[in-house]
């Protein structure tokens, strides 16, 4: 349920199909590590996942994370307020539901990545009481320019579930939410053809983590 610019975001080459993500074990830790202490000062966790282009498994591999600052998360801001409240009781009832990234921040960080020589491959956030289900929300305010997505659900911090999505949807497709729309339950799991579950595999493929049924109703 994440919100951001999409002006500032260059699309991914295109890849082959991909049945696996696969992610060091460093990152894995730094993720678990990072969000469940921002989870824990009662914030929302939303960034982007990165690889560098020549990995064999590029796009669908990621060895670094840019965080967004969640103290500057501007979903509460007066217009993006409005427009996250138009999408169900759910967001009326939660002010941390949702995350719209600065975009001074943004332009910062798309400048790192231009000199690291990594790039961007997928957007992750935080679901800090649902399940890891990819939700109608998140299919409207996924960037169509990455193919893949990583929810990280700590609604029991003790056990986190991390659960990535392929995502197939149209540049053409809609984007975006307004304080116009009348969108009840857009936390509930978009169903659609577009989005299917990807096996998670940390550091070798023999070490790896099987998907989950997450098509569970959201509360």
């Amino acid at each position: 349920m994440d919100a951001s610019s999409t002006d500032l975001v260059p699309a991914p080459r295109a890849a082959a199909r991909c049945q696996d993500v696969r992610l060091s074990e460093q990152l894995f830790a730094r993720l678990l590590g990072t969000t469940t202490a921002v989870h824990a000062a009662g914030l929302k966790s939303f960034g982007l996942l990165l690889a560098d282009p020549l990995d064999p498994d590029f796009p669908f591999v990621a060895t670094d994370v840019a965080f967004f600052d969640p103290m500057k998360n501007r979903r509460n801001d007066p217009a993006m307020r409005a427009a996250f409240e138009a999408q169900g009781q759910y967001f009326r009832a939660y002010d941390d539901a949702g995350f719209v990234a600065d975009a001074a921040e943004l332009l910062e960080i798309y400048r790192r990545l231009d000199a690291s020589g990594l790039e961007a491959v997928a957007l992750f956030h935080v679901h800090r009481r649902q399940p890891a289900n990819f939700s109608v929300i998140d299919f409207r305010l996924h960037n169509p320019a990455y193919p893949w997505h990583l929810i990280i659900s700590l609604r029991d911090p003790a056990h986190p579930v991390l659960q990535p999505f392929a995502v197939r949807k149209s540049p053409t497709a809609e984007f975006g939410i307004s304080s116009q729309d009348h969108n009840e339950g857009s936390e509930q799991t978009y169903t659609g053809r577009e989005v299917t579950p990807l096996r998670l595999v940390v550091g070798t493929q023999d070490d790896d983590l099987a998907p989950q049924d997450q098509r569970e109703p959201c509360c």
